[in-house]
């Protein structure tokens, strides 16, 4: 449990931050203050200051939560713990990723960096999540939860592993793009980064569907293989 204490600190330390910055914020006359900004880095979104100021934080904390509740009810939990230390990277990595988009969309609001594009800083934050799933695939178990689940890679353990280990490639390359769109026209740049997570879903989907059939038509081989030889 004293592991836990980093992630559970740095939740902490978003809700200090947005307690202090309280007085500092800058908002419109509606009493809003900058939730969004385009792929162009400009605010286009605004959302009332006392949400604004938590709910990053309070989502952070939830999805923590949920992490932690994760090993004590999954089914295949011998399987959780076999890769334990890497799901722990993973939730650290996690609320650091929500601490670090936190910062870049609140600093705006209290005079910080100026017109600086928070994408900058949030893109970066987003490619190490996918370096650190790509890297924490190679290690998961079957399970429920955590890693690619489709009802292939669900049925057989041969199959998870495979496709867990395809899937955590793809996501190192969507890392890479996504890093990458940092320096790309404006307008290429939600397409760079979204267009390799799709693409990824729909590769692991269907590999995981044709490792199935593929272990299914040998299966049956096998079995009518079997049975020749006992007629003989």
């Amino acid at each position: 449990m004293s592991r836990e204490l980093l992630p559970i600190s740095i939740i902490v330390l978003m809700f200090a931050i947005g307690f202090f910055a309280d007085p500092l914020v800058h908002t419109n006359a509606s009493g809003e203050i900058v939730s969004h900004w385009g792929a162009d880095g400009r605010a286009n979104g605004w959302i009332q200051k006392p949400l604004g100021l938590y709910l990053v934080p309070l989502l952070a904390a939830f999805f923590y939560l949920i992490f932690l509740i994760i090993p004590k009810i999954e089914v295949y939990q011998k399987n959780v713990e076999h890769f334990a230390d890497q799901f722990w990277g993973f939730k650290v990595i996690f609320v650091f990723m929500m601490a670090a988009i936190y910062v870049a969309t609140l600093a705006p609001s209290i005079g910080i960096w100026g017109n600086s594009d928070p994408l900058y800083i949030i893109v970066p934050a987003i490619a190490l999540l996918f370096f650190y799933v790509g890297h924490m695939l190679s290690f998961t178990r079957r399970n429920y939860f955590i890693g690619i689940r489709t009802p292939w890679t669900l049925a057989d353990e041969r199959i998870w592993e495979k496709t867990n280990k395809l899937g955590g490639k793809l996501f190192w390359v969507c890392g890479a793009l996504a890093l990458v769109s940092l320096v790309s026209p404006l307008d290429t740049r939600l397409w760079i980064v979204l267009l390799p997570v799709i693409f990824t879903v729909l590769c692991v989907y269907f590999y995981s569907l044709y490792l199935y059939m593929k272990t299914k038509r040998a299966q049956e081989k096998g079995k009518a293989t079997g049975k020749k030889k006992k007629r003989k």
